[in-house]
């Protein structure tokens, strides 16, 4: 069986999408599987060399990156080259595609928060994403939350949608606190103590309202920095200037993006991390700072109460008061962190990317198999 793999996520610095993507390629490599061979398509320089080399794996580059021109011009393209059996396409399925199809849609929010993106954006994504559910052979997703947001706004059979939750990479473990304090202030300039955010800058990620209940916690007397890692996106200047107005510019530090061989330091480094987001189809992060036994401040509604479980503060992330609350919470008391942070680590070794790809695979046999 021949599957194409459209990745144009590696190298692209996009945060969840590049992560599955290049822990998704990697398993499924090292599967015990015969006869499955996969081609993956890339666009970025750098894509190929994030995942290591197998005999399973056919790179092939599709340039220019524009999805203008990878979407219907690159991939029909390619697919005259070569026939593949299943096309795993990263949201949207190109035309002219005749093989059986699997779509990766991790959640939908530019239905529920178009605000959070650009009106071309919204319109894109809104028109491409739910012709692709239809016209897909399987859905893949991410939680049982965004299995059922997906199927009852787009109008598709459940039936037709699989879960794979994701997991932390095998990088992500409990490391020496000072040490990855040492390391992190010596190559970022970023010293401890502080509070961690990871994730794109934005404000469907609710930082307005978290960094205006991080400055009622500074009056009140906290130290803790807070430190926001992470590429600028859709309205960060809005963010920026709120930093500003708030007279946080020297207590909220904005490190940038973070290479996943360094991002373990941070969480490490930490005494808590804090993603109070309004809405999203998994929250990575949460699972990653999980790993690293960090303790964790979490939002209820949408996915991330499902992935967190009873291992996270849980807080209504449309309340600056039960944010301030929760950070309160976890600031206060060193002895909660710890165990919180201990049913963390738990909680975060029932989720691997071993899984994600066995069930992965699973879809592409049921999808081959079908009629």
């Amino acid at each position: 069986m021949r599957i194409g793999i459209d990745a144009h996520a590696l190298g692209s610095r996009s945060s969840g999408n590049e992560t599955y993507f290049e822990q998704l390629i990697q398993h499924v490599a090292k599967a015990a599987t015969n006869g499955i061979r996969y081609v993956v398509y890339y666009t970025h320089s750098s894509g190929a060399k994030r995942v290591p080399s197998s005999e399973k794996l056919q790179w092939k580059r599709i340039r220019p990156a524009t999805p203008f021109w990878r979407i219907p011009l690159g991939f029909p393209l390619e697919f005259r080259k070569g026939k593949l059996d299943i096309f795993h396409a990263q949201h949207f399925i190109p035309p002219f595609c005749k093989c059986k199809t699997v779509t990766y849609i991790p959640d939908i929010a530019y239905e529920h928060f178009p605000e959070s993106f650009s009106r071309f954006e919204t319109l894109w994504l809104k028109g491409l994403i739910r012709r692709s559910a239809e016209r897909a052979d399987h859905i893949i997703t991410l939680s049982d939350y965004s299995r059922m947001d997906i199927a009852k706004t787009y109008d598709i059979d459940p039936r037709k949608i699989t879960v794979t939750y994701l997991g932390a990479g095998d990088q992500y473990f409990p490391s020496d606190k000072e040490k990855c304090r040492e390391q992190i202030a010596a190559k970022y300039g970023v010293t401890a103590p502080f509070l961690l955010y990871v994730g794109r800058l934005q404000e469907r990620k609710n930082l307005p309202r978290l960094l205006s209940a991080y400055a009622r916690l500074r009056k009140e007397g906290v130290d803790e920095k807070l430190v926001l890692v992470g590429k600028k996106d859709w309205m960060f200047r809005d963010i920026h200037a709120q930093v500003e107005s708030l007279g946080l510019a020297t207590s909220v530090i904005f490190a940038g993006y973070v290479s996943s061989s360094d991002l373990p330091a941070f969480y490490n480094a930490a005494e808590a991390f804090v993603f109070p987001s309004i809405f999203e189809g998994f929250g990575l992060p949460v699972i990653e700072a999980m790993a690293c036994a960090l303790p964790v401040l979490t939002s209820f509604g949408s996915s991330l109460e499902e992935i967190a479980g009873d291992a996270a503060v849980l807080v209504d992330p449309l309340s600056e008061d039960s944010i301030a609350k929760g950070l309160g919470k976890l600031l206060g008391d060193s002895n909660f962190r710890v165990r919180l942070g201990q049913a963390g680590l738990v909680r975060s070794a029932s989720f691997s990317f071993k899984k994600t790809a066995e069930q992965t695979i699973e879809v592409y046999k049921r999808v081959a198999g079908s009629a």
